[in-house]
């Protein structure tokens, strides 16, 4: 058990932990702006952990404690979302509580204390590791840790889309809770089918956040999934995945246009960024290092070129695009895209041993020394150690 850890929980609540876990960030390898639209993506556990020692109480009292945090004491039960807690932690809780309970699952209280390495707005989902993490707890200390990876993703985005108010998939959640690397098929949201591989390469996987705030973006971010629904329904379909490149082309080239330049592009993204997935995970599976630097290449530049969300207008010095500009340049042989939702955050880059160095000191000159980390495949997910 982690000691210093330990230490904390003693001089918090006065008696020594049972339990150890840690709760991974996630890394979006490829599949940029595809599950929305039942597509394929793949995620990863990052090694930036969520890391908690916690013991069972008799009641249902959660106490959690952590490092620069507010101490937070929460019944755990049945609860319904509250607007009024919006954008909070005790939301969080509350709500992966919530989702145990409704798939018949067993809850309780337990004290708490966290530290944390993944990075609030870093890309790397804090809040689905934190999610992930009560679900780990409440599994192990109340369930004998049967509660199911999949379970756990579901609780968790249940309990940010419904309790903590910010409308998302369940990709993040996934990254989280299975580890190693996840190769997701959306075609049912409900129930995405998972396959885990392992990352087979010597390629360095680097995050570099520009620094670029995410406030008032919310529009942007909104445009791309709906604009992707409106080719979708102009072809009779909820979602692209429901239809073909072909028939989007063909619709295309029959009523001129209907299909705004922006919405058309994006629609093209959707399927070739779908076969790049598919592409991707060949590449891992058969040890294909250039195969799969070329596809996640491919991806960058889409995401840069057609889906257009590597920038918004008049803020590119802290943007995903300069940055990805500026790796482009100083690793040509590595590979670089854009992490997540875009527009303003993080991109992901994955070096060649050869070039990491002029590569680290070129992003650390542009962005800063904190903005460049390094992370690896994590091994395992949300769970009891």
């Amino acid at each position: 058990m982690n000691e210093a850890l330990k230490k904390r929980f003693v001089d918090s609540f006065g008696y020594e932990p049972e339990r150890e876990f840690v709760s991974p960030g996630r890394l979006e390898i490829i599949g940029n702006h595809t599950d929305h639209n039942h597509g394929f993506a793949i995620v990863a556990s990052a090694s930036l952990y969520i890391r908690c020692v916690a013991r069972k109480r008799s009641d249902n009292i959660i106490n959690l404690n952590s490092e620069g945090n507010k101490f937070y004491n929460i019944k755990a039960g049945e609860a319904k979302p509250n607007e009024k807690e919006y954008s909070t932690t005790y939301a969080l809780i509350k709500g992966v509580v919530n989702g145990l309970i409704k798939r018949g699952y067993h809850v309780g209280g337990f004290d708490a204390y966290c530290v944390s390495e993944v990075p609030s707005g870093g890309g790397v989902s804090s809040s689905a590791a934190f999610e992930c993490l009560i679900g780990a707890i409440e599994s192990a200390l109340y369930n004998d840790n049967k509660v199911s990876k999949m379970d756990l993703a579901k609780v968790s985005q249940e309990a940010e889309r419904d309790f903590f108010g910010k409308p998302c998939g369940i990709l993040d959640q996934i990254g989280c809770a299975y580890g190693g690397i996840s190769v997701v098929d959306f075609f049912d949201d409900k129930n995405p089918i998972v396959s885990n591989t392992n990352f087979p390469f010597d390629l360095k996987i680097v995050l570099t956040n520009p620094g670029g705030s995410h406030a008032g973006l919310t529009d942007y971010y909104a445009s791309i999934p709906n604009d992707m629904k409106h080719v979708a329904k102009l072809l009779g379909r909820e979602y692209l995945r429901e239809a073909s490149l072909k028939d989007v082309q063909q619709f295309n080239r029959t009523h001129l246009g209907v299909l705004t330049k922006q919405e058309y592009k994006r629609a093209v993204h959707f399927y070739k960024e779908c076969d790049r997935v598919k592409e991707a995970y060949k590449a891992l599976l058969a040890n294909d290092e250039a195969e799969f630097i070329k596809v996640i290449n491919e991806s960058g530049l889409s995401s840069s070129h057609t889906l257009k969300n590597t920038s918004v207008p008049n803020r590119y010095h802290n943007s995903p695009e300069r940055a990805l500009n500026i790796a482009r340049k100083v690793a040509p042989h590595s590979a670089h895209r854009v992490h997540g939702g875009g527009f303003m955050g993080t991109i992901i880059s994955f070096i060649k041993e050869e070039e990491y160095p002029t590569f680290k000191e070129a992003m650390q000159k542009a962005f800063g020394e904190k903005a460049v980390i390094d992370v690896s495949i994590s091994p395992f997910g949300s769970v009891a150690l």
